[in-house]
């Protein structure tokens, strides 16, 4: 009996968990401070990996000085790895495989990402698993980022699916930890870029696999 059996809808985070895209914001938001005359403070990274694009906009803006709006700031960030979802990142090991079999026994699914559907859709049809999600929800269209338990559960709402018999997906620790505080059967999903929390994730995830062919 599969571990995922009795859950009838499935959360996907996307970013690090069904495509290999992580290395694409190596020094980003780092790159674009720089660029335009800031900069950046030490502990960057680990301050924008739980914010919004939004968020991580007002961040720059109100706390470091950057002269642009919201939109602006977010557009700036974004604009710089939009190509690379366009056209170079992959899907990683049997998540294609993994998407057409639960699509295909009736599983509902959606996609939960801080990414912007603007460069989102275009990666989807790319890889050919846009029609195997009810919908894509994003950070921008509800306005709550993942540093907030309530985000899987507005989700959750959204799509009319049961807490109980919904699975989440998540690669990262803070993914993982606020997907539990909200009640959900969480699997953690290994991703390099997480590396030095694996050991924490695997301890609060329900279930850890290293790849999808493990739930296959």
């Amino acid at each position: 009996m599969s571990v995922l059996e009795g859950f009838n809808s499935y959360i996907f985070d996307l970013d690090g968990t069904l495509i290999d895209s992580m290395k694409a914001w190596d020094n980003v938001g780092y790159d674009f401070l720089l660029a335009n005359g800031i900069e950046p403070p030490e502990d960057l990274d680990e301050r924008l990996k739980t914010m919004s694009f939004e968020e991580a906009a007002e961040y720059f803006i109100n706390s470091l000085g950057l002269d642009m709006n919201v939109l602006q700031a977010v557009k700036g960030v974004t604009e710089t790895v939009a190509d690379k979802y366009r056209f170079d990142i992959e899907l990683k090991p049997y998540v294609y495989e993994f998407l057409e079999k639960n699509f295909r026994s009736g599983k509902n699914m959606c996609i939960l990402t801080a990414s912007e559907e603007y460069y989102v859709t275009p990666l989807l049809r790319r890889l050919k698993i846009d029609g195997f999600f009810e919908r894509l929800i994003t950070c921008t269209d509800i306005s709550m980022s993942k540093s907030s338990y309530e985000i899987y559960e507005r989700a959750a709402e959204m799509m009319g699916y049961t807490k109980d018999t919904t699975a989440v997906f998540e690669d990262a620790y803070h993914g993982v930890i606020n997907s539990k505080k909200a009640g959900f059967f969480t699997v953690g999903v290994y991703d390099e870029a997480e590396e030095s929390n694996i050991e924490r994730i695997k301890k609060s995830a329900d279930i850890y696999v290293y790849s999808f062919n493990e739930i296959l």
